[in-house]
């Protein structure tokens, strides 16, 4: 590795030579050459002529060295002044004194001390160690060594002294003086551990000095760093809020840099603030080497600061702070880039306050001299000063009773100011007078305190002292003048007594005397005949003295004099009372006490807690005026509050009158009708002190007080109409008696019902509650509310309730008397389903309808209201048919599928259900049709589901069967009757009436069972057939008379009702016979061939008969045949079902087939029957 250039300019040279230039305030020593030697001359002169300082590991000096003073460093030409400190706090320090001896004698032992003094506090060693060197010969000298680890950072005086054992002859030069500066942080650029580095800040190689890096803003010396820069490099948080806050030297921060920057770009030193701002320290700018292949150029710092050039950039006291942080600042424009700053070797210097660890107090009790209360006294106190440090110590007394007095003074009597206190040197003790004067009313014997000796730097550092006062006992007379003056009748002698009291704390005995010189003629005061002059008082037990007043016979009432009564201590006279007593002549007095008529006839009745006022009226019926005290008496008073009477007494002229009141409260617990303590005015005249006593009253009495409470318990926020939603209320009887509430509210709308529950019961009426000391004086209850269910949704309601008594008593506090709470009406979606019917009938092969309507109770639209409707039938028919039809459209829905509506709030919707009843359904089946309703919403997310059956009871059938007997083609012959059948059968469950009309062409005639038919016809009448067939079989014959030889015969079959209907015709062609005889063979031939055949015919109606009984049903398909007789085919007619009905409708429906002869199907309408009549036409058949 090529050797470094590192050389430094001149200018730099000069700058750090102020490392170890003292500044303003600081200590400086001169070398003073004496002008004359010792007169006794030893030869000795021992000086101490250098002093360096190294680290004590090889790994320290590398890390320290670039500024420190060590000196040289080798492969770095620095010069040996270019330093910035001595140490670095808690690093190991070697220091190397040289010792020489000038003189030309042996010096004997030399003791070295070496000392550092911080030079921001006096006479404060940081270091004080002494070491001895062997003896040295003139001229000669010899070096010693001491490693010491500096505990505190900042700028200090180093102070090395030799001292030998043989006098001096140049004592002046034994010490050598200097400044030591130990660094508090020091950083080598190898590690950002901890710092913060923005954008183009790093570790660089390109240059270093100590660790060989450095860091660096830019893109190392190959390129240069980017324009419009404002990138930070940020020390870690340091707490340095230990620095001294006004140094004498200059505190700050130093490092080496080199590298260029372009014109108008800058690197800025900034400290944060204690508001956590950025303070700037100083701008770098301009360029120190832009290239390193010849060795490296540094730059530091030579700034002017506190009356001195110092190395250091000065940071204001105020920025070293618990989280002090330093900040390095580049900032570059949008025009030229370098290769910006290297920076290494950052120092920071600060003067840290002496630490709480070196300060130490002790104290110590010398003396205590007690007084009497309100007198001073005096403790006196020893504080040392156990530190390393000079200290001031501040007086304090803890636990001084209330009232009393303290303050300190020195043992000469100059007071000590208790904000400054005693300043104590290391070591140091001194006196403290702590003068203490008691209250005046301070109790005799010993006091407890503590002295509290507290440091001027750390509270925390103090010193405390138990202590003991004591208060001496005090002796005082006094004498107690008399409430009332003592008072005696014109020539009487009356006693009384006067109390004297001990003040003091001791026992002692008190003289008394009696001066008399200011009573009148004739008056007298002397001592009770038992009464002793001298008196022994205890302080606790007062003394009364008896006296005997003498009041001459022409004294006049109400005349007063006074006297003297003085009392002495003998155990100091300095201790005296005397008090004037006055003396009065009494009169006679005539009084009385009472209410007047008015002031007793009143309502004295009171409230619970309330005032009433009694007014008495006090008479004087003397002949002077007198002056009464009022008092008075009263029996069980309780929790009563009854005012005293007047204290002031009343002055009444002579016949004449005053009055007093008195104020009697009620207890705000008192029940109704609780009565007052009975009272009895009693004065007493002060004047003759005479006493009249009143009547006793007692009429005082509690009224009722009604004071209800509603409280709300619970509340809904939602109120869901169509169900009762709950607000549980408690009531609470704060009165003074039993009461009956009544809720009520003026919120709810009319529509709108509610009732109270209590219990779990349904409640009406007022609720009876106790009064407030028995256990039933509140009660929880539940109001229900309904609302309908069209109430809108999403309104919100302000309900309130309220509780009053049913007495109508005025509640005496209103404010609580109601509730009150906010709900929102709930969206409410609810069907219902009404049904007038659950059973109906129908007849087989009929129709039938059934319907329900369909509701959305709720007050909100429900667009899922589902509608489905099934049937089914007991037995089952395949035959069956029904359509569902939803509202007036007419439109069907399908069955067994659910329909999806949209239901407006309030709307509602008829469901029919259509059913074809087949002919081949059985009599009493039955039929069920099942409504289901799947809608709304129950309030967790599912819906309601509804369903409705309706019976349908198929009882009844109508059923008729006409069988036409089968004509033949050949043509009959004119004047031989042909016979034909008719053959009619019911399976009608009813009784039918059936009507036959056959129309036939003029001049032919019918014979049915022997008897004409006429126009009208014949009627026959069947018994209900459905269990049995009914059947009737009509034999007719055809008779040409005359008229056409063919023609048709239209047969007609009809109910009494025409409900059921049959028609058909056969066409008939005659012959004339030859001749008459022909003609009369033919007929009876023919009557003989009827004849057989009428037989034939009554087997096969026999056989047919039986097999309708067995259940033997024949396809409609398959003809049922007769077998032909005689040639002529005679059959029964097919079942109605089969033949051609006659349509009685002109004309087809447009759109749909032609209507049945009974027209619509009931219940239908026409748009149904457009749609559904084929299907309808096609189950019938």
């Amino acid at each position: 590795m090529s050797p470094m250039k590192r050389t430094l300019t001149c200018l730099i040279l000069l700058l750090f030579i102020g490392g170890n230039i003292p500044t303003e305030g600081a200590i400086e020593f001169s070398l003073v050459t004496p002008t004359e030697s010792s007169s006794k001359a030893t030869g000795v002169d021992v000086t101490v002529s250098e002093v360096s300082f190294s680290y004590t590991t090889s790994s320290d000096e590398e890390q320290y060295r670039m500024f420190s003073s060590n000196y040289p460093i080798i492969g770095f030409n620095r010069p040996q002044t270019l330093y910035v400190v001595d140490a670095v706090v808690n690093v190991p320090i070697l220091l190397e004194a040289l010792v020489e001896n000038k003189g030309t004698a042996s010096s004997g032992t030399i003791d070295v001390n070496i000392k550092v003094l911080h030079n921001e506090y006096a006479q404060f060693e940081t270091v004080n160690y002494t070491l001895q060197l062997s003896s040295l010969a003139g001229g000669n000298s010899n070096s010693l060594t001491k490693t010491f680890t500096p505990t505190y950072s900042g700028n200090h005086t180093l102070i090395v002294r030799a001292t030998s054992t043989v006098v001096d002859d140049e004592p002046m030069n034994d010490a050598y003086t200097s400044t030591i500066t130990v660094a508090r942080s020091y950083f080598n650029c190898d590690s950002l551990s901890g710092w913060t580095a923005d954008a183009e800040w790093g570790i660089s190689t390109d240059t270093g000095l100590s660790m060989g890096s450095s860091c660096h803003v830019g893109d190392g010396q190959s390129s240069s760093y980017s324009n419009n820069l404002a990138t930070a490099l940020t020390t870690p948080v340091m707490d340095m809020s230990d620095a001294v806050s006004s140094p004498t030297r200059t505190n700050g921060l130093s490092f080496f840099y080199t590298g260029s920057a372009a014109t108008n770009d800058r690197l800025k030193v900034q400290v944060k603030t204690a508001l956590g701002g950025w303070f700037d320290l100083r701008t770098v700018q301009g360029t120190v080497d832009q290239s390193f292949a010849d060795g490296q150029d540094y730059r530091t710092f030579s700034v002017s600061d506190r009356g001195g050039i110092s190395p250091l950039i000065p940071v204001p006291p105020e920025h070293f702070h618990t989280q002090t942080q330093f900040r390095f600042l580049f900032e570059s424009d949008a025009s030229v880039t370098d290769i910006g700053y290297y920076l290494d070797e950052l120092v920071f210097v600060y003067d840290q306050k002496v630490r709480q660890e070196e300060y130490s107090l002790a104290s110590n009790g010398i003396s205590t001299l007690g007084s009497t209360p309100g007198q001073w006294g005096t403790v006196r106190v020893e504080v040392t000063n156990d530190g390393n440090i000079s200290d001031s110590v501040l007086p304090r007394i803890i636990g001084l009773p209330v009232d009393w007095e303290v303050y300190y003074s020195n043992p000469n009597g100059v007071s000590i100011n208790e904000e400054s206190g005693v300043l104590l040197s290391p070591g140091q003790s001194k006196l403290i007078d702590i003068k203490i004067k008691p209250d005046v009313n301070a109790t005799s014997g010993f006091s407890q305190m503590t002295f509290l000796g507290v440091s001027s730097q750390y509270s925390n550092v103090n010193t405390t002292l138990p202590m003991q006062f004591q208060v001496m006992p005090d002796r005082e007379p006094y004498v107690v003048q008399p409430e009332f003056p003592p008072a005696c009748p014109p020539g009487s002698s009356c006693p009384f007594s006067v109390e004297v009291q001990n003040k003091g704390d001791a026992t002692d005995v008190f003289e008394l005397e009696i001066g008399d010189s200011n009573l009148g003629n004739g008056w007298s005061v002397n001592f009770g005949w038992t009464q002793s002059e001298d008196i022994l008082v205890r302080p606790d037990t007062p003394v009364h003295v008896d006296f005997l007043l003498t009041v001459p016979q022409n004294a006049i009432p109400d005349s007063m004099f006074e006297f003297t009564l003085t009392a002495t201590s003998q155990n100091s006279s300095l201790r005296t009372h005397t008090q004037n007593i006055d003396v009065s002549a009494l009169m006679v007095s005539d009084a009385e006490v009472g209410m007047t008529f008015d002031q007793l006839n009143r309502d004295w009745e009171v409230d619970a807690g309330g005032t009433v006022t009694l007014e008495y009226t006090v008479w004087n019926n003397a002949s002077r005026q007198d002056i009464f005290s009022i008092d008075l008496s009263y029996t069980n008073q309780g929790n009563w509050i009854i005012e005293s009477p007047p204290a002031q007494a009343a002055v009444v002229n002579s016949e004449s009158t005053t009055t007093f009141r008195i104020d009697i409260t009620a207890p705000s617990t008192a029940q109704a009708g609780d009565s007052a303590p009975s009272i009895t005015p009693s004065i007493t005249s002060q004047r003759s002190g005479m006493n009249f006593e009143g009547t006793e009253f007692n009429e005082i009495t509690v009224r009722t007080v009604s004071d209800l409470r509603l409280t709300l318990i619970d509340s809904p926020t939602k109120l869901k109409p169509g169900a009762p939603v709950k607000a549980t209320l408690e009531v609470e009887n704060n009165g003074n008696g039993p009461v009956n509430a009544v809720i009520s509210t003026d919120t709810l709308p009319n529509s709108w019902t509610w009732w109270i529950r209590i219990g779990g019961m349904n409640h009406t009426g007022p609720i009876a509650l106790s009064a407030p000391y028995d256990d039933e004086d509140k009660i929880s209850l539940e109001i229900l509310i309904l609302l309908p269910s069209e109430e809108r949704a999403s309104e919100i309601h302000t309900l309130s309730f309220r509780v009053d008594s049913s007495d109508g008593l005025a509640d005496s506090w209103e404010e609580d008397n109601s509730i009150e709470f906010d709900a929102i009406t709930a969206a409410v979606r609810i069907p219902s389903i009404v049904s007038k019917i659950s059973e109906t009938t129908a007849a087989v092969g009929g129709t039938a309808s059934v319907n329900i309507s369909v509701t959305n109770i709720g007050n909100a639209v429900d667009d899922s209201f589902k509608i489905m409707a099934s049937i089914s039938s007991s037995p089952p028919n395949d035959e069956l048919f029904s359509f569902l039809s939803i509202g007036d459209s007419g439109a069907s829905r399908p069955m067994n599928e659910l329909s999806t509506l949209t239901m407006a709030p309030g709307q509602k919707m008829n469901v029919t259900v259509y059913v074809l009843i087949p002919e081949s359904m059985k009599l009493n089946s039955r039929i069920v049709v099942v409504f289901d309703v799947i809608a709304g919403d129950t309030g967790d997310g599912s819906p309601f589901e509804l369903n409705h059956d309706v019976l349908i009871l198929v009882d009844s059938q109508r059923d008729l069967d006409v069988e036409l007997s089968q004509k033949s083609n050949d043509s009959k012959v004119s004047g031989i009757p042909v016979s034909f059948w008719v053959n009619l059968s019911s399976a009608s469950s009813r009784t039918e009436s059936f009507h036959l009309e056959i129309s036939k062409p003029d001049e032919w005639q019918i014979v049915c069972l022997g008897l004409l038919m006429n126009e009208t016809g014949r009627t026959f009448v069947f018994e209900p057939g459905h269990m049995t067939l009914q059947t009737t079989d009509v034999r007719c014959e055809l008779h040409r008379l005359d008229g056409p030889t063919d023609g048709t015969l239209a047969f007609s079959v009809v109910s009494d009702d025409g409900v059921l209907l049959w028609n058909d015709e056969q066409t008939f062609e005659f012959q004339i016979a030859q001749d008459d005889q022909f003609a009369v063979d033919a007929e009876v031939l023919a009557t003989s061939i009827a004849g057989i055949l009428f037989v034939g015919i009554l087997l096969t109606l026999a056989l047919r008969k039986r097999a309708h009984k067995n259940g033997v049903e024949e396809s409609e398909h398959i003809s049922k045949e007769i077998p032909e007789m005689l040639n002529e085919e005679v059959s029964r007619g097919p079942p109605i079902s089969t033949t051609t009905q006659e349509s009685i409708s002109a004309s087809a429906l447009a759109g749909g087939p032609e209507l049945p002869p009974e027209g619509l199907p009931p219940d239908w309408t026409m748009e149904q029957w457009q749609y559904y009549g084929q299907q309808y036409l096609d189950a019938k058949k």
